[in-house]
């Protein structure tokens, strides 16, 4: 299995990661032995930062699903349906062979198939695969008298809040079609309309999309027809279901709802003077509290070298970090109000500091805060966290960094105070 990644985690699959050359300021030091510092959690005792599985099993199909594939899932089941199958590497229309073609990570559901797409940005990496218009180039070759390929008077006599027009395929889309393939993503997640909508063999009307089909008959909802599975079995695919992994949790929305934390009620405080004078900074304690009022936000002192982690006026998790050394301009890590730019769970970080070049193969978790570089991120090559140890990047604990990645949005607010 073949993936190029500057971004996907999870799973359990071999992997084989790609450079990415990104402008940054990052720490190179020497590994520093010994256990790194736990985070503090805002919950009795606790240790360890609280994360969701980055892996599931799915019980009823069989089947696993993670990483980005897990977190879109989740978004829309009625739209994929139960996985059908493992990841598995196929050639896709999404490449740069002489067909226009590459290997890509993929996997079927139910009703559409998941392609990983590493070289695009967060956010965009994971896409549907053009299973519609298979189906729909099988089934009309299979049964042309039944197919309804296209009517350009199709709208003519009806009001455009029922019926649409796609100029791109010629095809329209009516009624209660069109209003489900609106108010449930379609345009990302089943494309525009490839067929007009047709009476299947089975008496059910049908119409297919670049990236899936509805059904509907009378007497039942609109659903998305399950041509995951029909093409997964005319393509003879292993669909077999597999036992449960050891280390891999079966399935229960309860896994992603994070445990409610125990905070000592200390009142926030935003205006800059509170911030200065801090509540608890050394010892790890409530810190400087939220500074920018968002929902959720990030904070750190670089004379305490400690972040906080704010949701709705509460401390969620505290730990020791490593900011810039500061010997040179270039290595100071900036004080300021920020906000989460971008984010990466994984590249190979390049740079020059005061003409020397570095490179760190596979940083894991990286939120970049300012245009500079300056980024908050794992951390594997040290575990002196509490003293100043990089290039101006904040230096995080593997756990703690891989947490926030999941916890934070873009747009989070970061502040740095000294």
């Amino acid at each position: 299995m073949r993936i190029v990644d500057a971004g996907r985690s999870g799973g359990n699959a071999p992997r084989r990661w790609s450079p990415v050359i990104v402008a940054v300021l990052l720490a190179l030091t020497t590994f520093a032995g010994g256990a790194a510092p736990r985070p503090v959690l805002a919950q009795d005792s606790a240790e360890v930062a609280w994360s969701p599985p980055r892996t599931v099993w799915v019980q009823s199909a069989g089947h696993t699903v993670d990483g980005l594939f897990l977190n879109l899932w989740r978004d829309y089941p009625d739209i994929l349906g139960d996985p059908i199958t493992e990841e598995f590497t196929a050639e896709t229309p999404y490449g740069d062979d002489e067909d226009g073609d590459s290997e890509r990570i993929v996997q079927y559901f139910e009703s559409a198939a998941l392609v990983y797409l590493p070289e695009e940005a967060p956010g965009e990496q994971v896409e549907t695969l053009p299973l519609g218009e298979d189906a729909a180039e099988i089934l009309s070759e299979k049964y042309p008298e039944e197919f309804a390929n296209s009517d350009d008077d199709a709208c003519e006599a009806m009001d455009e809040t029922d019926c649409v027009r796609f100029d791109e395929t010629g095809q329209s889309l009516q009624t209660g079609f069109k209003a489900f393939w609106e108010q449930r993503s379609g345009a990302d997640l089943l494309g525009m309309p490839v067929s007009e909508e047709f009476r299947a063999r089975d008496g059910r009307e049908v119409q297919f999309f670049e990236r899936g089909a509805l059904q509907w008959k009378a007497g039942e909802d609109i659903t998305v027809r399950p041509i995951g599975r029909e093409l997964a079995a005319h393509d003879d695919l292993d669909t077999e279901p597999i036992d449960r992994p050891d280390d891999v949790p079966a399935y229960d929305e309860s896994l992603f709802i994070a445990p409610e934390p125990v905070v000592a009620e200390v009142e926030a405080q935003s205006d800059d003077a509170a911030v200065a004078a801090g509540a608890g900074v050394g010892a790890g304690g409530f810190g400087p509290g939220p500074v920018q009022g968002g929902w959720k936000e990030i904070v750190i002192s670089i004379s305490a070298q400690r972040l906080w982690a704010y949701e709705d006026g509460e401390m969620i998790l505290t730990t020791l970090v490593s900011t810039g050394t500061a010997e040179i301009p270039f290595t100071v890590t900036p004080v300021g109000r920020w906000s989460v730019l971008s984010k990466y769970d994984l590249q190979t970080m390049r740079g020059t500091v005061s003409g020397e070049d570095y490179e760190v193969p596979d940083v894991p978790w990286i939120m970049y805060f300012d245009n500079l570089g300056n980024a908050l991120h794992g951390t594997y090559w040290h575990s002196n966290f509490g003293t100043p140890m990089s290039h101006g990047c904040v230096n995080l604990p593997l756990d703690v960094a891989e947490f926030l990645y999941g916890w934070t949005p873009l747009g989070t607010a970061v502040t740095v105070v000294e």
